[in-house]
């Protein structure tokens, strides 16, 4: 089952409060847009896939691997 959180709760999660500057709201949704983060938009809002987003390991052909 796909646990889809919104662009503000993904921030909170991976950015939390570790002192630092989290990126702004627009370029999270631009990276959803362009395919960099496992997401579905529905109507305006964007939605992060999160179980899928943990399983990346940053590398595109082993992510592609695993994920079949």
């Amino acid at each position: 089952m796909t646990c889809l959180i919104k662009v503000s709760e993904f921030i909170k999660r991976v950015y939390g409060d570790q002192g630092s500057t989290p990126p702004a709201r627009q370029t999270i949704v631009r990276q959803c847009r362009l395919g960099l983060l496992p997401a579905e938009q529905k109507g305006k809002l964007w939605y992060i896939q999160w179980n899928i987003y943990q399983k990346q390991t940053g590398d595109d052909l082993v992510d592609k691997v695993l994920g079949s």
